[in-house]
Formats: C-alpha cells, structure tokens, sequence
C-alpha cells in the first residue's frame, strides 16, 4: 500500500491508498475501471481511489495533485496478470432497489454446474448472462445454514437477464476483473493440469525437420459442456 501524508491548518492526516490492482477493494476497482473508461476526473480519482477528501483535493496544487495521481498510474493501467487474488471484493450489488449476491471468496459456494455455464459464458464474450448468473437474489428463508444466494437454474439466469442490462459499464468490468482474479488464484493455480501456464510471447519449440504447424482461422472450440460430458461417460444418469 502507498501512504500518504499531509497537514492542512496544523491538523495532521494519513491514508493509505492502493500500489497495485490486487489491493484495491470494491469500490476502488470500480472506480479504476472508470477512470479507464474515462469517466473520471484527476480529482475525482484522487477521491475515489485514494480516499482523498474532496475539500483536501481542492487545495492541493497541480504539483500535489500529479505526483499523486503518477503514484496511481501502476493501479490505473494495471498488467492483465496482475489480476490473481482469492478474495470477491463485490459482494452484493443493486439493480432496480433489488439487491442481488454474489460468490464467495475462491468461490466457496460455486457449484460445478454454475461454474462451466459461467466460465463458458465468460470465455465467449457473454459477460451480462455471467454475472446475471452469479449474482442471485436472497434465498427465501434463508438461516445461514445454506448459500445466502438462490440455487442456480439456467432457466433463473435467462429470467434475470434482461435485469442486468442497464448495469453500470464500470461495475460490470470490476465485476469481470474481479471473476479472472479469482478464477487465477482459486483454480487455474490450484489445477495446473486442467490450466497449464501459458506464455503468449513464447515460440513453440520444434524439430529441425519438422513441419510448420498449419495456420487456420478457426476459432476455440473449447466447451466446458463437452468436458463436463467426458467426466461422465457412460454415467450421465450420475450427473448430479
């Protein structure tokens, strides 16, 4: 974490504020991710991300305000493999006055059911049907003794859908950087076999008399459906 310190009139303050994407808490991720969509001012980010009270941010010179903000941009413009801690920063959200909960931290409560249909949706660009999967309301009852969130139905996600529609741009990116976060940490380090390291940048080693591979422009056909069949075999009647 970065701290900063500064008197104004002889009252002395300190606050501690992000160094980088995995500190940040819920509220600052969605606030980092307007100020990449470009909805925020210098200043307001200088609130929102640091904390920074906003009569404390109007008094601070350019100067003040530029080594701050210099000191966010590692937050701002953060690495995409920056993006691995366990913890679901955005627990709950609200749409239409209805609150809606999401998963826990390394997805405790995520069954494997509602994993595949949210990580495929994930893959293909289907983030809206993603989250609407994720984040359900409260489970009628509910004591504390089961998932606080309503099981998950395919047919309950395709009802709530048209909910999550008008969601804030900013807070449904939180909500996805926040998913391959945890998904990193949670299951791609815990099962390296299902989720070998790869490295973009690295050329595939070959034999000296071995053949280019052929280049197609076939997209990925990966289908969690397909793996989830695969695990079953001849036990589909087992599927539960």
């Amino acid at each position: 974490m970065n701290t900063l310190s500064y008197e104004i009139d002889g009252n002395k303050a300190e606050l501690e504020f992000p160094s980088s994407i995995a500190e940040c808490d819920g509220e600052q991720l969605i606030a980092v991710a307007a100020a990449k969509m470009g909805l925020l001012t210098t200043d307001e980010v200088l609130h929102r991300l640091c904390g920074i009270p906003v009569d404390v941010v109007e008094r601070m010179s350019p100067f003040q305000r530029f080594s701050i903000a210099e000191a966010t941009d590692p937050v701002v413009n953060f690495e995409k493999n920056a993006l691995m801690w366990k913890e679901w920063k955005i627990p709950t959200i609200e749409l239409d006055g209805e609150t809606f909960y999401g998963p826990e931290n390394s997805f405790g409560n995520i069954a494997w059911g509602e994993f595949i249909y949210a990580d495929q949706c994930m893959i293909n660009g289907l983030h809206q049907a993603a989250i609407a999967a994720l984040f359900r309301p409260e489970r009628p009852g509910w004591d504390g003794e089961t998932d606080r969130r309503l099981p998950f139905t395919v047919h309950g996600t395709k009802y709530r859908f048209p909910k999550f529609g008008d969601m804030d741009g900013a807070l449904a990116a939180a909500i996805i950087w926040n998913y391959r976060a945890v998904r990193s940490a949670a299951v791609e380090a815990v099962y390296p076999a299902l989720f070998p390291y790869f490295d973009p940048n690295a050329k595939p080693e070959k034999d000296d008399d071995e053949e280019e591979p052929e280049k197609t422009d076939e997209p990925d056909t990966f289908s969690w459906i397909n793996v989830h069949r695969n695990i079953l075999g001849e036990h589909i009647q087992d599927e539960d």
